[in-house]
This record gives C-alpha cells, structure tokens and sequence, in this order.
C-alpha cells in the first residue's frame, strides 16, 4: 500500500477528509473504544449458540475461500456465497468465530449439510458459528463452511456508476482490503499470517470484464450477462484477495513467459506503452535482486475514484488520477512501489500489523531503487536515503496504534531509512543475499519483525543489531544543533535522544584538486564544521543512507540561522567546485540545489551545468532556481536579459524534457516572468482552447503547463475547455484547481462568468474531486444577493439529487446556504425544492439547522 494514498492535491483536502470519514464509518466502531454498548440489532439465525464459547485454543486455519455470487448494482450489494475450508483449531471446538462486518448473513451451513446456527455481533465485526451439532470436531480435521452473505458498498467495496462529468462513463467495482476490510465484503478469519487458497466466480454484463488473484479458469457468456472465474494454486493473504469487474480495455506486453498488463476503463488516455516498459524494466531489475517474479501474471488496474495504490497479490490497484503519466516522478514512483510488494508483502506477507514496516519499508526502499535511473544517472552507488522521510514520534513499530492506524510514516520512510543503514553496514550482497535467504526461507508464509531483522545479525554483529532493535521504537529523530565556531564555520553537535541512528553520519571534503578527507560527527561531541583548504565543497552524509539533512535540524534552535552557513558549504563557488559538484552524483546535487543556484553560475554557463547534472530531480530544481533568480525584481535588468536568453530555449524545446515530465510540481510558475509563456506555449494553450482531440494533451504536458500564470481570459478558455471536455479525468480535475487557484486575480467583471463556469460544472459533473472544487469556486464567487446566484442555486439543488456525490452532499448545502445570503424565502425556496430527495445524516441536519454549517 501507498502511503500517499491518503495525500491529495492542493484543493482536494476536503474530499480526503469527507470519504475518510466514510471509510471509518463502514469499518465499524473500535470494539475496544471505552462507552461502546452492544448493539440492539445483534441478529440471530436460526438460534445462537445455547453455551458459552470454552476458552480459545489455537486459531483456526483458513485453507481455502471458493467465492461465487454477483454484484447487485439497483441494490449496490455484493450478493455472494463464501465457501470456507478451514481447521478449527481445537478438538471438540463448540463454537467458531469469524471476522464478519457484511450487511447480512443469510445462512451458514456445513458443505453438504444442514443450516448451521450462527449469531452476528456487529459492533465486534464478528459471526459466530455453533459448531456443537457437528460430528468429530477435531483440531486437523477440515471442515467447510458455506456461508450465503450480502456486502454492501463500503470502503472495502467500492462501487463507482456511470457519472455525469465522468469522460470515461463506465461504472466499476473493486475491493480495497488492507488492512482489516475484508471483513467488509467477505467473512473470513482476519490475519495476514493465515494464508489461504482463493477463488472467485462473479457474474457481471456482458460487455464487462473481470480481474482477479490467480488464473483465469472459466469465462461464459450467457444470456443474462457474463460469468468468469479466477483461482490461485498457492496461498494468498486475506487482504490481498480481490476483484476488480468493468468495462475495461487492456494494454499488454510479455516479460519472457510473463505476461504483463494494464487494465483502464475504456476511454481512460495514459501513456501505458511507457507504464508497460516501466513496469517490465523494474520486475527486471527486482529479479536479478531479490528472487524471480513469483506469481503466473502481473496486472496493473488502474481504478475510479482511489487516491494511492494498493497491491493486491498479481494484480495491483492504483488510482486512474495517480497513474497515466510514468515519467512524472510521483507515477512512477508509486508504480515501483506497488511493483515491490509482489515480493515483499504478497509473496512473503506479516505476521501481524506490527510487522508493517516490513513490507512497506522494503517497497519503499525498492521504489526508489527502480527509480535510480532518473535519480542518480551518475551511478554512483549512493543509498537513496535522501529521498526517505522521517517525522517525530511516528515509530517504525508501534503496538499501541490499531492497525489502521500504523500508516504513518513510520513503516514507510523511517523503516527504509533504517533498512538503508543496514544496508550501509553490511554491503550490497550481503544486504540483497539476506533478503533472498528471507523470501525463499518464508515463501507463500510469513515473517515477523524478531525472524526478519535476526537475519541480518550474522551480518550486523551484536553492537549494531541492538542499535536497529532500538531504532523500531524510536519516536525522536537524532538532530544536529548547530552554533557559531571560532573558525568562521559551524559548530555541530549531534544528539540521538531515542536511538534511531544505527550508522554513523558522515561529512566529506572535496578539495579543489580532488583530495578528499571524512569527518565523523560523534554523538553529543561537538565538532567544528568548516572548510580546512580554500576551495573545499561539502558532501553531507556521502553514502546516502541518512534522511534529508534539514529533517535533522531544528530551526527553532538556530534562530542565527547558522544552519544556512552548514548550508552554503555545500554549493559550489568556483569553477574547479563546480566540477566536482558535476562529479558528485545525482543525488548530492539534488540535495544542494534545495538551497538554490551556486551564486557565481553565469547565465552563458547554464545550459553546460544543466546537462552536468545527474539527476532529473537536479535538472528540474536547477530550471526553477534560475528562473527564480531571474525573476528576483532587484536583478540588473541586463542580467535578466541574459537568464531570459538562456532559459527560453530550455523551456522551449522540447518544453517538456525529461526533467519538466520527471518534476512537474516543481515551482517553475516564476519561469512565466522571465519568458513570455502565452507565446512560448501559444500551440498549446491553443489546442486546450480549442478542445479534444486537439486539447487532449499528455497528463505529463497539462502538469507542466499548469505551473504558468496566464491572463484570466486565456485561463477560462483554455483550462475551462479542458475542465469541462477533456477525455482524462485527472487533467478536468487539474483544470479546476488551475482555475479556482485563480480566482483570487479575479476583477469584478470576470466574477459572474467564473460564477457561471463553476454552476455549469456543479450541474454537470457528478464526479467527487472536480465538483468539490467547483463548490468551492461558487462559495468564493458568489453574488451578494439570491437572486443573482439563482442559477448556481438551481445548479446546486440538481447536485444534490445525484445518489453519487453523497458524500459532498453536507458541502453543498453550506454553499447553497451561502449563496441565498440571508434571504430566508430563497432559503425555504431552496429547502423546499429537496423534499422527497435522499440526501446524506448530515445534510438533513445541515438543512434542518443551517447554523451547523
């Protein structure tokens, strides 16, 4: 799973916020949260069980799940049959409980057999089965439940429908189970160390298609629809069970004997010749690491409607908004990442949630490694450390969060971090052997945290293993407090309060003729950080194993800003530092140009020093810094000229290199006041006016485009065509952010057509991303009396009939109560106009007692 799934755009926080909720509220209540009472609604068929559950023996063993049904789209409900084989784990077992939170059990009956009794228990998410009746009960005898269900929509189930607004308008259901939502849309025993066999047999319409774990057994058409059929011949954790039906077309390629694909709803553009020859170059490089591929296909799925990625054993889901454009930085990396869990995670899965960091910190650690090739060209075999993030009091492992809690960053960058350490410590082959040993030594099992890091302790040794078992539980980051040195340079102590370094931290010198010397910094020894020949470059930390530098500062103890002296040794200042700053790696140039441009870089000696750099990261922070400092309004205007010259034909030609596609998110919008980018990009912004499938540029493009401040009138024509005409959802939902980020340039003569723009989309679209937007963008334009904002209101009680865009529902009655500004017949106007409508709690609410927007 993707961290960031759970980060979104500027603008979208909002929506992040309202499914988060949703989410929670179908994952049911804490059943350890203190005040909870038992439910009223506690159902019972035929009859509960009649004595009391013996105490618990050893846990039952799931050894296989047969499931068979449809999805009900008039009911939006999964109606399906699970058949369970399992090893009850205790003789004379009474009673079994099941992990269960679907909307009804119908039956429970032994396979063969008569009607079992059974109890459900929402408010514990669990179904209880009276097993007393059956004959011979024993620990290693299987027996198989079949257990008729229904599931609705949830967080686990999501089912997105045919929406206006939606270029591609094709519905599709998908699972999203980790880490405890299976339960949601199957009874199943709940743990990711009880692996089991997985089958799945749904019906679907005709022109639809299913993707599933395992290999495609049966595919019928029939009169009423579409029948297929997937199964597995080896094990799959619970939460990794999962289907996926649509209209979808497919991109394929072959690894060897491998087949490769992606799945798209019909009509979703992407750039999938590039996202095959990504995924395909990654599954490469992972198997001369790791072990070979493991599963009989690798599909992509590329879904509505989801903000990160999610691996599902063979066949991973990732976001359609996070997803077509694998030269863009962030694509990509959640490709690899996802790509990674193949290994770490689904082949070789958790004991138990406290072992998370396992598999997300080596996807993390491997996403970056698939991404070397545009982070270090150089090859010059630093660790990728300074990509991993690290925050305060989010531990690697930590018990006391539920499991889903433990997604911070914690399992993610800090467990990479700490695997990169090891890494340092112990050298490449030892590293990746260890981690071989571990993948065949635990195939188609389990690892826990105690097996996976005493793995590497032959390597480590005792000293250096005990500092990585305290590094788990690590809530402070170690931290550099800096200060002034008689030298002129920085005095640097290094603290570790918690005990999260596990190497050292490093500084090396290079010397303006090549010479280098290393500096250690000791813990809680002050050291004096300074240049000790003219000429000297700084390298911090020049393995790469250690997180970003400034994590380790805090900037509340340097109110001198010392830190920006440590800094500034870092950027070269001569010609010879400038050679060997191109020498360095990809990765350390990156990191010193966070700080900015070396100050003596001429504008003629741009370009040479931009293709020195070995890193896509490098060449875009470098463009943005240059046109930074040439947009600065003290520059001397001859030497603005001079950058003006120099940038244009980077920015021109191609103008979307490598660098703009790899970084698009990077701040080049100061670019547009050193270059004239109406008439630099005047085909494009052209070709968006002018609609599909002129306008239908690459996502990569409108990304890099979206950086540029234009003229209110070309933002309306241009990105406005895109928001409401674009054949890619992600570039509409971009287009609007474009257009409601510029509502604040707005005169008052352009409100009314943005007001009318942003009712139009409110109207039109029932897709959740864009329509928040745009009512944001009525909120923030609106007209200062009812009647003026007649048509947005009348745009907005539309909206709100839309059973999919449920969860906006409490926004959109805020702004409706906005837009009737105090005027109470407009507002009883409005309300009245609702009655009959299905509308969410809180808009009833919302409507019943506006004061509670």
């Amino acid at each position: 799973m993707d961290l960031a799934r759970s980060l979104v755009r500027p603008g979208t926080w909002l929506v992040a916020v309202i499914l988060a909720s949703s989410v929670a509220a179908c994952s049911g209540a804490d059943p350890t949260a203190p005040g909870q009472s038992p439910p009223d609604d506690t159902e019972l068929s035929p009859e509960p069980p009649s004595e009391p559950e013996p105490p618990p023996g050893a846990p039952i063993d799931v050894q296989r799940y047969e499931v068979t049904g449809e999805f009900d789209w008039s009911r939006g409900r999964l109606v399906a049959t699970v058949a369970m084989t399992l090893l009850p784990g205790d003789d004379g077992l009474r009673s079994l409980r099941l992990d269960s939170a679907v909307a009804e059990v119908k039956a429970v009956r032994l396979a063969g057999g008569a009607d079992l009794p059974f109890a459900v228990d929402a408010e514990l998410r669990a179904l209880r089965v009276d097993v007393s009746r059956v004959p011979g009960m024993a620990a290693d005898q299987a027996i198989t439940l079949e257990i008729d269900y229904e599931a609705a929509e949830s967080g686990a189930l999501h089912a997105i429908p045919a929406r206006r607004g939606d270029p591609a308008a094709s519905r599709a259901v998908y699972t999203l189970s980790e880490p405890l939502d299976a339960a949601l849309w199957m009874p199943c025993h709940n743990t990711p160390e009880d692996r089991a066999v997985f089958s799945i047999d749904l019906g679907m319409g005709a022109q639809e298609t299913m993707i599933a774990n395992g290999t495609l057994v049966s595919d019928e058409q029939g009169a009423s629809g579409r029948r297929m059929k997937y199964a597995t011949d080896y094990t799959v954790p619970i939460y990794l069970m999962a289907f996926a039906i649509g209209d979808f077309e497919v991109e394929g390629t072959m690894k060897g004997s491998l087949p490769v694909s992606v799945w798209h709803r019909r009509g979703v553009p992407g750039d999938y010749d590039r996202l095959l020859d990504e995924v395909v170059r990654s599954i490469g490089l992972f198997e001369e690491l790791l072990v070979p591929y493991p599963f009989e296909k690798y599909a992509l799925v590329l879904v509505p409607e989801y903000g990160g990625g999610l691996e599902n054993l063979g066949i991973t889901f990732q976001g359609e908004s996070r997803s077509t454009a694998p030269t863009s930085s962030g694509d990509l990396r959640l490709t690899i990442h996802e790509l990674g869990h193949q290994w770490f995670g689904d082949l070789v899965t958790v004991k138990t949630w406290d072992d998370l960091w396992i598999k997300e910190g080596m996807a993390t650690l491997l996403a970056e490694e698939g991404a070397r090739l545009y982070l270090d060209e150089s090859g010059e075999g630093t660790l990728n450390g300074d990509s991993f993030a690290a925050v305060v009091d989010s531990l690697i492992v930590d018990p006391d969060r539920g499991p889903d809690e433990k997604y911070t960053s914690g399992p993610y960058g800090r467990a990479a971090w700490l695997l990169t350490q090891i890494r340092s410590l112990i050298g490449e082959e030892p590293f990746w052997g260890t981690l071989r040993d571990v993948l065949n030594d635990h195939r188609f099992g389990a690892v826990g945290t105690d097996e996976f890091l005493g793995a590497f302790a032959r390597h480590l040794g005792p000293d250096a293993t005990a500092r990585a078992r305290r590094a788990l539980r690590a809530s402070a980051l170690p931290y550099l407090h800096v200060g002034r040195s008689p030298s002129g340079g920085v005095l640097v102590t290094l603290r570790d309060p918690d005990g999260a370094l596990v190497a050292p931290l490093e500084l090396l010198w290079i010397a303006d003729d090549g010479a280098t010397r290393s500096q250690v910094l000791e813990l809680d020894q002050a050291a004096d950080v300074a240049p000790q020949r003219e000429g000297e470059l700084l390298i911090f930390d020049p393995l790469d194993r250690h997180i970003p530098w400034f994590y380790l500062v805090d900037s509340d103890l340097d109110p001198e800003g010392h830190a920006a002296r440590f800094s500034s040794f870092r950027l070269p200042t001569s010609p010879s530092q400038v050679a060997n700053f191109l020498e360095a790696g990809g990765v350390h140039q990156t990191a010193a140009l966070h700080v900015g441009l070396p100050e003596t870089l001429a504008p003629g000696a741009f370009a040479a020093f931009l293709d020195g750099l070995d890193a896509e990261d490098a060449k875009g922070m470098a463009v943005a810094a240059a046109c930074a400092r040439a947009a600065d309004p003290a520059l001397d205007p001859a030497l603005r000229a001079a950058w003006s010259s120099a940038l244009a034909p980077l920015l021109a030609g191609p103008p979307f290199a490598r660098w703009a596609e790899f970084t698009p998110w990077l701040e080049y919008g100061a670019c547009g006041e050193v270059v004239d980018a109406l008439a630099l990009y005047a085909d494009e912004w052209s070709a968006l006016a002018a609609g599909p499938p002129a306008g239908d540029l690459s996502d990569a493009q409108l990304l890099f485009l979206y950086n540029f401040e234009l003229p209110l009138e070309t933002v309306v024509s241009a990105w406005g065509n895109v928001a409401r005409q674009s054949s890619s959802l992600r570039a509409r939902s971009l287009a609007m952010t474009r257009i409601r980020l510029d509502i604040d340039r707005a005169q008052p003569e352009h409100v009314p057509a943005l007001r009318a723009f942003f009712a139009e989309i409110v109207a039109s679209s029932e897709v959740v991303d864009p329509l928040f937007q745009a009512l944001d963008g009525l909120s923030r334009t609106k007209a200062p009396t009812a009647t003026e904002n007649a048509e947005a209101l009348a745009a907005l009680s539309q909206q709100l009939r839309a059973a999919s865009t449920t969860p906006l529902d409490g926004f959109a009655v805020c702004v409706a109560r906005e837009l009737t500004q105090g005027d109470a017949a407009a507002w009883s106007e409005f309300v009245g106009g609702l009655d009959g409508v299905e509308l969410s709690a809180e808009a009833v609410a919302m409507l019943a007692d506006p004061s509670s927007c």
